[in-house]
């Protein structure tokens, strides 16, 4: 006999669909973040938080787009070689830069120091220590300062353009594929113009990026504190770009002075910025590089690796 269904609870049904579709969302608010954590890190999940379930999938298809941060250069100095700019009159605004590295406690310690005085420098990078200690250049991109290419094994010798070539581009690889960051912005080793590496970078469009103030850290016989302090700050003129070295060897001197520097130059009206920035704010001196402080002399052999690293060879301290 045929028997009739019992009636349709229409309150359990609807409670049942609200429970499903509630269960459905967790699951898909769950796995947004848990693709952003395998692609960011955890480091970046609090501002995707911040966003709120209403935001999700936008944030979503920000995280898988993966866009990369690029220093990039104003369109008056692209393909050309510049140690300073001219700024507005009565503008003092300078930048500091620093070589070699990353490097264990140095980059760290002017990391540390930079926060403190609430400064923005300039980084650039070798790439061989980019890939031995990439976190520590991890810190130096979360902290809001740009970085730059100083090739992947700051050789000075001459080389053919296919060498050449690799030299910026094995850096640029690994800034993308370790950091997510594009630059294009570019420093020759011991600031050697004619053997090959910054025809290249010219071919890219890139600026290449000498200085105006030149600390002498570089010397093998490391300066004193002192010493690197009174040679930056003498040398120091508005629109000038200051070469200092973080890695390549021990820099320990050029760490402690960068706080004293700092504050000799406020005292003397100067405000900092980073390569971009003090582009972006000044002109293209008429003097070109012609007039800048002579790097070393070129050397025609490779460094030798530096002692006691592990890892990656780490090309040894020489110059620029």
């Amino acid at each position: 006999m045929y028997k009739k269904k019992p009636p349709t609870n229409s309150s359990t049904q609807k409670l049942l669909k609200f429970l499903g579709l509630a269960v459905a969302s967790l699951a898909a608010v769950i796995g947004i973040f848990i693709g952003a954590t395998q692609l960011l890190g955890n480091s970046n999940i609090e501002t995707l938080a911040q966003l709120g379930v209403g935001d999700s999938i936008a944030a979503n298809q920000k995280v898988l787009a993966k866009v990369p941060l690029e220093y990039a250069n104003p369109a008056p100095f692209r393909g050309k070689t510049i140690k300073d700019v001219v700024l507005p009159e009565g503008k003092k605004v300078i930048a500091l830069t620093f070589d070699d590295g990353p490097w264990p406690q140095t980059t760290e310690n002017i990391l540390a120091t930079l926060k403190k005085e609430n400064v923005k420098a300039t980084f650039f990078v070798i790439g061989q220590p980019l890939k031995s200690f990439l976190e520590i250049s991890k810190k130096t991109v979360a902290a809001g300062h740009e970085m730059a290419n100083h090739t992947e094994h700051h050789w000075y010798k001459s080389m053919h353009g296919v060498v050449a070539q690799r030299e910026i581009e094995d850096t640029n690889k690994t800034l993308l594929e370790g950091l997510n960051v594009k630059t294009t912005y570019f420093r020759p080793p011991g600031g050697v113009l004619t053997n090959g590496l910054v025809a290249y970078s010219m071919q890219r469009d890139d600026t290449v990026l000498m200085w105006s103030a030149d600390s002498g850290d570089s010397n093998p016989r490391r300066p004193s504190t002192e010493s690197i302090i009174k040679t930056v700050v003498s040398q120091a003129t508005p629109g000038g770009i200051v070469l200092m070295h973080d890695g390549g060897g021990n820099h320990e001197n050029t760490a402690k002075a960068v706080p004293e520097i700092i504050r000799q130059l406020r005292a003397q009206g100067y405000t900092f910025a980073t390569i971009t920035e003090l582009l972006e704010m000044g002109t293209v001196s008429p003097e070109g590089v012609t007039s800048a402080k002579k790097a070393a002399p070129a050397k025609t052999v490779k460094p030798a690796p530096a002692a006691g690293t592990k890892g990656n060879k780490l090309p040894a301290k020489t110059g620029a």
